[in-house]
């Protein structure tokens, strides 16, 4: 009875993990979320301020990631879970993970890296 039991909450995890596989546009807007975290970090660390310059500035740095994550985030799926990432310099460099309905983003060091350096961002193939 005890593997039975077993089996049922292990079958019924795996398909809730399933329903709730977060899709890309979900993945994009945690980046976004995570891109403009970083921005408004980034201006507060080199002593911008909170000015009309700054705020545009801002918006076109959003702006220009929003487009190259329109375009360059390909995501893996694992029907469980999932995964974005971009290409950089050759290397796929995973952005996010994807799994019960909540994106998790991470690597702020390399988010800096493309904020820096946006021509290293590649054309990833479609998979």
């Amino acid at each position: 009875m005890k593997k039975l039991l077993t089996l049922v909450l292990i079958v019924g995890v795996a398909i809730l993990m399933t329903l709730t596989c977060p899709d890309k546009k979900a993945h994009k807007e945690a980046m976004m979320k995570a891109v403009k975290e970083l921005v408004d970090e980034e201006a507060e660390n080199r002593g911008f301020g909170n000015n009309i310059f700054t705020n545009i500035g801002k918006g076109v740095v959003n702006a220009a990631i929003e487009g190259v994550l329109g375009t360059k985030l390909k995501m893996n799926n694992y029907f469980l879970w999932n995964t974005g990432y971009i290409k950089m310099k050759g290397e796929e460099k995973l952005l996010s993970v994807g799994l019960f309905g909540h994106v998790f983003t991470f690597d702020k060091e390399m988010l800096r890296e493309a904020l820096e350096d946006p021509g290293s961002v590649e054309d990833a193939e479609e998979e």
